[in-house]
């Protein structure tokens, strides 16, 4: 009786086997198609005048420094001269109307 579920159980693997074989022989040709179709098929994208103008945009940012050097220069001049002053009510209306904008 042992042999027979031995028997019984070596051919159940067997056919388990060749299952999962044939499954996964017909999924990879399922997938063998589905790059055949993605191969043929065509996407096209259109961008925006502002998207196309953008390349330029990054590079002229990227080639300017952000700080206008001269006026840096003056500044740093008139402090060190002692010639630099504030004018307090000038900063303090620049104030209250930076913080009411944020």
């Amino acid at each position: 009786m042992s042999d027979m579920n031995i028997k019984s159980s070596v051919q159940a693997t067997a056919l388990t086997s060749l299952r999962n074989v044939d499954v996964n022989d017909k999924h990879a040709a399922d997938k063998s198609q589905d790059v055949r179709s993605t191969e043929t098929r065509t996407d096209t994208i259109s961008l925006t005048d502002a998207a196309v103008e953008l390349p330029s945009l990054q590079q002229t940012i990227s080639d300017s420094s952000g700080m206008d050097n001269e006026r840096v220069g003056a500044l740093r001049t008139a402090i060190a001269e002692g010639s630099y002053s504030v004018d307090v009510t000038e900063l303090a209306h620049n104030m209250i109307n930076f913080e009411q904008g944020l």
